[in-house]
């Protein structure tokens, strides 16, 4: 744990926003100053484990898809976690899945933080300073999710002097302000980020309409995603007052219209859409319409207070998040439009939210060198809106409609919690929790206890062992049946006839440091997973005629493995070579014949290389491989005969058949397991290289340049089975499918 000592004048007794969370200020009669650990002696000496601290400017120097810095991205190159599917901002840690992860910025818990359907994260790296991801021995203070913990926290106001910067990229704009409203006393600091992809891709979709307007045919399109970010800062008495703000969303429309051919104009229609109009002035006969459109995101708000009590610091935080999706689904026709009466559609739509308001407080002191104290409590009221459907259907004749009313579900959740941090000397330490929870839903209780526990034991002086348990549980879920994280995955809490998700986790670690400024670390690691949640087989997802209960069944998982790396800090070449092991399992009494079953997201070996070389102050350039295990996926590799056809016993991949049903001939698929197939090995390399400037006003512009997957592997997405049928014989053959090639890409940023 990266402990600092922060010296203030006599009287004083403060935290600096720059310190570390757990970092306790103590009163000196010195100046001010930051004495903080390398990682190396943090990864060393801290009785934690399964800890990364990330800087902004790692994160920043990462090479990534369209040039876009990225948390999520740069966590994905850790040991022990696994993409997902290529490009996106998946995060499967430990053998857990993307649902299984809280992201709180500055104490702020967000759901579901990507935008463009996972391209990008929802956090903008320009306001950070730092990021903390735990994997493993997680501090009591956290809870909620079983497989990691991000806390996102948020760079300190400017409060002497005015700065900022912009940046201009492929598919966004990047704008960030800070300074003083009252010298040393108020500050403030915001930031903007906007795609662009609508306002370029305008003249190109009205081209492709003129085109497409002769043929009676318009293509409806359009994507942005817009994210907002504030904070203001008051410094008084020896604490701190701080509110922060933060707003995302994502808006997608896709479909298309059908219209009468002969059109040269358009005019405006009754219900504001453009009409076709004839050459002789008459309107179009039909329209034919289809629209999907989908919006999703978080907005909330906290204010945070710092101060003294006694001899220790106190701080509370109150705080609003709210998170939503929206998808819908409308169909559209009108067959004579002189006639209303020939108008009809069909609306489906699906609704999800969560609302939370919770309030917490943390007390911490520092007892000497000998015995760090953190406790507090809390208290979050959820209010869960978790599945919205509405199927409507009408026309002049008929109407229907089938919905199952938003059902909104309540629940509170009471926590409290204390760490107890030991230091014997330089040769070993200890760190205890304990975490209390009651979560109150629809009648249910569900009190649970949380034991932590690390400990740190120094063979020498560069050479240490560590040894953690952590169990944790987690009241909502979001079940998903596609290998892409979506906005329309339902988030559903813990209710009546489940129990909640648990785990427990049990890790043994050798942390050293090398020659050269390098130093490694070896951690194994072991998880027991209870109450997981999936789709029944054979279950619609958007069925409002079913339950929760009904649509899902329950089982349970275990994963084990071996994280490793090897990092250099210092000098003109940093980075870091990290090996990831890890067997990942599934069990369910109602799933694949109640057998245990590999996870999706299995990938038994895991290879990240990062490295940054800095030529001179001018000139950096930074590379990144990737080699990864394939993931898995359900497919039917033979097929069998259908009772009553003549299609052979034995599985075959060609046969002499006539005068018979093609489809009948091709037989049923057998399928020999769940996720029985595993896709082809993963591997790509990235290459970036940034140009720095000083004008000579002071001020700095940046030039990244970047090739995302520069060798252009093109590595599979999915894998499709496709049967062909002739006339003499039937074949069958597996397609692959990927889609990211090479993608260069470049921006620019204004330093001020």
């Amino acid at each position: 744990m990266a402990l600092a000592v922060v010296l203030a004048a006599a009287g004083a007794f403060c935290v600096r926003a720059q310190a570390p969370a757990d970092t306790l200020a103590t009163q000196k009669t010195l100046d001010e100053v930051i004495v903080s650990a390398t990682g190396a002696r943090r990864n060393l000496k801290a009785a934690e484990m399964g800890r990364h601290v990330l800087g902004k400017a790692a994160i920043m120097k990462l090479p990534v898809l369209f040039g876009e810095p990225d948390v999520v991205k740069a966590l994905q190159t850790l040991p022990g976690v696994s993409q997902g599917v290529e490009g996106f901002t998946g995060l499967y840690v430990h053998g857990g899945d993307n649902d299984q992860n809280l992201f709180l910025y500055n104490g702020l818990p967000l759901y579901h933080v990507s935008h463009l359907g996972g391209i990008f994260s929802s956090f903008n790296v320009t306001t950070i300073r730092n990021v903390d991801f735990f994997k493993a021995a997680f501090p009591a203070r956290y809870g909620g999710r079983i497989s990691s913990i991000t806390s996102i926290n948020m760079a300190e106001p400017d409060f002497e002097r005015f700065d900022g910067q912009f940046t201009v990229g492929l598919l966004a704009a990047n704008g960030y302000v800070t300074g003083p409203i009252v010298k040393d006393k108020l500050a403030f600091s915001a930031a903007v980020r906007r795609s662009w992809i609508d306002i370029v891709g305008l003249p190109a979709l009205a081209v492709v309409n003129a085109v497409q307007k002769k043929n009676g045919k318009k293509t409806i399109a359009g994507y942005n995603f817009t994210d907002f970010n504030a904070r203001l800062d008051w410094r008084v008495g020896g604490g701190k007052i701080y509110a922060i703000g933060y707003y995302g969303q994502d808006y997608l429309k896709i479909g298309d219209r059908q219209f009468e051919a002969t059109a040269d104009s358009y005019i405006s229609g009754p219900d504001g859409k453009p009409v076709p109009v004839t050459p002789d002035g008459g309107q179009t006969s039909f329209f034919d319409e289809s629209t999907n459109r989908l919006s999703w995101g978080n907005w909330g708000a906290s204010v945070n207070a710092d101060y003294r009590l006694g001899r220790g610091m106190v701080n509370a935080v109150v705080y609003y998040s709210h998170y939503s999706s929206h998808y819908r689904q409308k169909s559209e026709h009108q067959t004579d439009m002189a006639d209303a009466a020939t108008y009809g559609y069909t609306l489906n739509t699906t609704r999800n939210s969560i609302a939370d308001i919770g309030v917490n407080a943390q007390y911490m002191q520092q007892f000497a060198q000998l015995y760090l104290l953190k406790a507090g409590t809390g208290y979050v009221h959820h209010n869960y809106h978790p599945e919205g459907l509405v199927n409507e259907y009408a026309d002049a004749a008929n109407r229907w409609s089938d919905n199952n009313g938003n059902p909104s579900v309540k629940a509170e959740e009471a926590f409290a919690y204390v760490d107890n941090l030991f230091n014997f000397g330089e040769r070993a330490s200890l760190d205890v929790g304990l975490r209390f929870v009651d979560y109150r839903i629809q009648g249910s209780a569900f009190p649970r206890l949380e034991p932590r526990a690390s400990v740190r034991v120094n063979l020498t002086d560069d050479y240490s062992v560590k040894a953690s348990y952590a169990r944790i549980n987690q009241f909502v879920q979001q079940v998903s049946s596609n290998y892409i994280n979506l906005p329309t995955d339902l988030w559903q809490p813990v209710g009546a006839g489940k129990k909640p998700l648990g785990s427990d986790q049990y890790s043994l670690g050798v942390y050293g440091n090398l020659p050269h400024d390098m130093y490694f670390s070896v951690e194994g690691w072991y998880k027991r997973m209870r109450n997981l949640v999936e789709y029944r087989e054979g279950i619609s997802s958007l069925n409002p005629g079913l339950t929760w209960n009904e649509k899902t069944t329950t089982g349970r998982g275990w994963a084990y493995g071996v994280d490793l790396s090897v990092t250099r800090e210092i000098g003109r070449v940093t980075g870091t070579v990290s090996y990831g092991l890890m067997w990942n399992w599934r069990k369910f009494a109602e799933l694949n014949g109640g057998l245990k079953f590999p996870a999706k997201f299995d990938n038994r070996h895991k290879i990240n290389i990062n490295a940054t070389y800095r030529l001179n102050d001018r000139i950096e350039f930074n590379a990144g491989w990737t080699y990864m295990t394939g993931n898995r996926l359900t497919l039917s590799l033979y097929n069998y005969d259908e009772p009553g056809n003549m299609f052979p016993d034995a599985p075959s991949t060609g046969i002499a058949f006539s005068g018979f049903d093609w489809q009948q001939a091709s037989g049923l698929d057998y399928y020999s397991g769940r996720n029985n197939v595993r896709f082809p090995a993963y591997h790509r390399l990235d290459l970036g290289m940034s140009l720095y400037k000083r004008l000579r006003n002071g001020r700095r512009t940046i030039w990244n340049f970047g090739l995302y997957n520069a060798y252009c592997r093109m590595n599979a997405m999915t894998i499709r089975k496709d049967d062909f049928v002739g006339l003499d014989r039937e074949s069958r053959a597996f397609q692959k499918f990927s889609l990211i090639p090479i993608v260069p890409s470049v921006s620019y940023t204004y330093e001020f």
